[in-house]
């Protein structure tokens, strides 16, 4: 019996004097993590190039000092090819942000690397080149871009209709917003942008509104020229959850509208399938990354706008006159103190007094 008790002794001495250490993270490799979207549409064309990292430790305070994910060298550059042969390189420069969003990374800055360019080529690839801490790592990438896209109804010059005279009686409308699709094209969504000004007794201040009217997939879409509807219901209603009753805010007027189409490629398309958050209980997904070298996206998109200003003389106005009578008098947005200062309007009750 005291054999016994002897051996149980030492095997608690045993358990509680020795200790093995080990690591949860095992080995790491750093990777390098691209973000890069060419839009022939915009001015500018942003790459974000983060690196992964691994620390013992609590991760979530780790993300949010930005030095661990930034590299200390990058040289970038992206290379226009026609009937393959270089016709332009550009070299991209760093610049920092301030607008990020918040959430489990650091904001609101961030540190991008960019070129310039309005007239970017349809009919050319592009191929990006990154060397990161000289030769550490080395990124390769290839896109095309979205071509053939366009707005096709309704043309500039032609106002949006919302509502009718007697909304009471005759209901709200539809103005329909059609585009052509294209074969480049694997993602379509439709958003309208509201300009408005805001008075108060301290002065005025322009503002705006992004309304999302709808994302489609281009193998939903039948015939040449699909349609994605902007509902007048919808369009008031927005306003009304969108703008405070601010009791400071004595006159608002609609400055302007545009529409704003953005196409998606196909392998976009794939990554954002592929980096959706799942509500599956098997949570392994597949990876999807088209550069070589890193993890991530080198693809392309393509913006096209159509900007409405509120008036343009002698008639042309962004929203017709019965819509404009709703805006500032209708159930949803009375209260906002909406009012019209188009010249047209100057013998009706919703006129900026």
């Amino acid at each position: 019996m005291l054999k016994k008790i002897c051996l149980l002794i030492l095997g608690i001495v045993c358990l509680v004097g020795c200790k093995t250490k080990f690591s949860v993270n095992g080995e790491y490799v750093e990777k390098a993590v691209v973000h890069f979207l060419l839009d022939q549409g915009e001015e500018y064309h942003f790459l974000k190039l983060n690196r992964t990292f691994l620390k013992e430790g609590n991760a979530m305070e780790f993300a949010k000092e930005p030095e661990l994910s930034y590299f200390d060298n990058v040289v970038a550059v992206v290379k226009e090819i026609k009937n393959g042969v270089v016709s332009r390189t550009w070299t991209l420069k760093d610049t920092t942000i301030t607008n990020k969003e918040s959430g489990a990374f650091y904001a609101p800055e961030q540190k991008l690397y960019y070129f310039k360019s309005n007239n970017l080529d349809d009919n050319a690839i592009y191929r990006l080149e990154i060397d990161v801490d000289n030769g550490n790592h080395k990124i390769t990438g290839q896109t095309k871009l979205v071509k053939g896209i366009s707005i096709k109804y309704p043309q500039p010059n032609q106002s949006f209709n919302f509502a009718d005279n007697n909304v009471e009686q005759n209901g709200y409308k539809g103005t329909p917003i059609s585009f052509n699709k294209s074969a480049d094209g694997a993602l379509y969504k439709m958003q309208l942008k509201i300009y408005y000004k805001e008075y108060n007794l301290s002065g005025d201040e322009d503002k705006t509104l992004l309304w999302d009217l709808g994302t489609v997939k281009n193998e939903d879409l039948s015939g040449a020229n699909p349609t994605i509807v902007a509902e007048g219901k919808g369009f008031y209603e927005y306003l009304s959850k969108k703008i405070p009753n601010d009791p400071n805010v004595y006159r608002r007027t609609l400055t302007a509208m545009e529409i704003i189409l953005t196409a998606g490629a196909p392998d976009l398309y794939t990554y954002m399938l592929t980096n959706e958050p799942t509500s599956s209980l098997a949570q392994t997904k597949p990876t999807f990354s088209n550069v070589d070298g890193a993890l991530g996206i080198f693809s392309s998109r393509v913006t096209i706008k159509q900007f409405k200003p509120v008036y343009i003389a002698p008639q042309t106005r962004c929203l017709n006159m019965n819509s404009t009578k709703e805006l500032c008098q209708g159930s949803y947005t009375q209260n906002l103190n909406f009012c019209s200062d188009i010249p047209l309007d100057n013998s009706y009750s919703f006129f900026c007094n």
